[in-house]
């Protein structure tokens, strides 16, 4: 197994939101909400104020800061506990230090050595030190249920200042998901827990914010004045726990800083408010894309799957559900044409088509030619582009004599019914890597997923095919690039023929950010992270990077 972009949803990484429903005028929430969140810390106006942010719309918070979790609120890893490593994903094998100073492989790929950084303390006071990082680790391998990215480990322990991890295979691949993708977490705090449960309401971490206040609506972190790396220069963030309305009125009036949100018109609802100051930044994470459930019928039959892929005017959804934000995606399901290299020759022209003839022919062929074609999409609720594509798709599909359901959802509802398998097809994105491969791996490698009724951490279409794992593990073999792009072309070729998950557009990293107080924002000229708030850790990254506005 290798190392990938796990989806956290946040996935991130379990992924939990980029986007927001914009509906009529919101009214009261957002200043009923923000008004419990105290006043602004000291320094005059643009200079060392709170920011607030938008994550999601999940209309309340639970206290849940375990970096183990699934369910974790985004920033736990970042915020709180930091990895060892930073991956920017918007410049590939850009990688620089984090808690651990420098790294090294054996020529083999199944051991790695990285040197863990000195003179860091936890929040409490305590020093960091690499029984810390051992402890991380071991309880990864000791309750696999932790082990979200599946990194196969056959043990870790500390030698001097570095941590000696060690691998059944070559594992070059592993290092993203290994140290750009765990938080660091406490030995003396956290020994004895059970962590596969436990919520760690007061998180303890080495991260350069601390929690501040908590409730269901809103909660509240605050610069860490003994960070490694100096005192954040942004004092406060706040985390209101919006309704979708909300957002409308918060980015309308400028009291949102930051939002990782889908806006149907951003220039009449966001930019022309304020446009020298009210910016995005909207670059492709990933894919998004019908996550057909495979170990069921219908979706077990590739006709069935080539039908619908064939039914879909993906144009009309981007013009008209996505506002022209993205791109139709490639057949592959990869960026293009950044990742057109990894794309095989005869697929680099490949587009999508609808073609309702051939998508009838196919029915029928799958044997359901008298007998309707019937199933269920479910959508979360909130995200209003979701909602509009699917009601698209259903047009599409019924043109073809498929009779399409759509079901939205509250967000936790969705992700809990995905990760278990407890549905017919979803909408889903999947987040990219430092190569394609990573989301290659996420989506469908068999060892991400489990049975139905399982909670799976990844893969969540269960596709299970010899070939693609082989392909996999051809890629994780090698750090011979020639031979991973071989790999990854095949993964290309499997996707395109097979459809174990059907493309739709791209999945762009939702970025809505305001000038006025802070500047240093990740921009097109200056893409150091991710620019989503939704992100982790990135979000860490980008809240260090930010300089008040004087």
């Amino acid at each position: 197994m290798s190392a990938d972009a796990t989806i956290r949803d946040a996935a991130t990484q379990l992924r939990l939101s980029r986007r927001t429903l914009f509906g009529a005028a919101a009214g009261v929430g957002l200043a009923a909400t923000l008004a419990g969140c105290g006043g602004d810390d000291e320094g005059g106006t643009g200079a060392g104020k709170p920011l607030v942010v938008h994550i999601n719309d999940t209309g309340s918070w639970q206290r849940n800061f375990n970096p183990y979790a699934v369910t974790q609120n985004v920033g736990t890893i970042g915020l709180f506990y930091e990895p060892l490593l930073f991956f920017n994903k918007l410049k590939p094998n850009d990688i620089t230090p984090w808690l651990a100073t420098k790294y090294s492989w054996s020529a083999d790929g199944k051991t790695l050595r990285m040197t863990i950084r000195k003179n860091v303390t936890w929040t409490d006071g305590k020093p960091l030190t690499v029984d810390d990082v051992v402890f991380t680790y071991q309880a990864m391998i000791d309750t696999p249920a932790l082990n979200r990215g599946g990194v196969e480990l056959s043990g870790v322990k500390a030698d001097g200042d570095e941590v000696v991890f060690t691998f059944p295979s070559t594992s070059f691949t592993k290092l993203w998901n290994l140290a750009g993708q765990i938080g660091i977490v406490p030995k003396h705090l956290l020994s004895g827990k059970k962590l596969d449960t436990f919520t760690n309401p007061n998180p303890v971490g080495t991260g350069p914010f601390t929690l501040g206040s908590f409730s269901s609506q809103v909660y509240q972190v605050k610069a860490n004045p003994k960070y490694w790396k100096g005192k954040p220069a942004v004092p406060q963030v706040k985390f209101p726990a919006y309704t979708a309305n909300a957002v409308q009125t918060g980015l309308q009036t400028g009291e949102i800083d930051w939002a990782s949100a889908f806006v149907p018109d951003l220039k009449k609802i966001y930019e022309k408010n304020d446009p020298e100051h009210n910016k995005h930044y909207f670059p492709s994470e990933g894919l998004n894309a019908l996550m057909v459930n495979t170990a069921k019928a219908p979706f077990d039959s590739l006709e069935v799957r080539q039908a619908v892929s064939l039914a879909i005017d993906r144009d009309r959804i981007v013009k008209s559900a996505e506002r022209g934000y993205v791109e139709p995606a490639h057949p592959s399901g990869l960026p293009m044409p950044a990742d057109a290299d990894w794309v095989p020759a005869k697929y680099k022209d490949a587009k999508f088509t609808v073609d309702t003839a051939k998508a009838k022919e196919l029915l029928k062929k799958a044997g359901y030619g008298s007998k309707k074609l019937k199933f269920e999409l479910l959508v979360p609720s909130p995200y209003t582009d979701f909602v509009n594509s699917a009601q698209l798709m259903k047009e599409d599909l019924a043109k073809v004599g498929i009779d399409m359901t759509v079901r939205g959802v509250a967000i936790q509802d969705w992700v809990a019914k995905v990760g278990k398998g407890d549905f017919d097809v979803t909408l889903r994105g999947a987040v990219s890597g430092p190569t394609p491969f990573y989301l290659y791996r996420v989506m469908l490698a068999s060892a991400l997923t489990k049975p139905i009724g399982q909670q799976a951490t990844g893969n969540y279409g269960r596709w299970k095919d010899k070939h693609t794992d082989e392909l996999l593990a051809a890629y994780e073999a090698t750090n011979d690039e020639a031979k991973q792009q071989a790999a990854v072309q095949g993964l290309a070729t499997v996707v395109i023929e097979q459809l174990p998950v059907i493309p739709l557009f791209g999945s762009p990293s939702w970025s809505l950010y305001r000038t006025t107080k802070y500047t240093g924002w990740p921009s097109e000229q200056n893409p150091y992270a991710m620019p989503s708030p939704a992100t982790s850790p990135d979000m860490a990254q980008v809240l260090l990077h930010l300089k008040p506005v004087k």
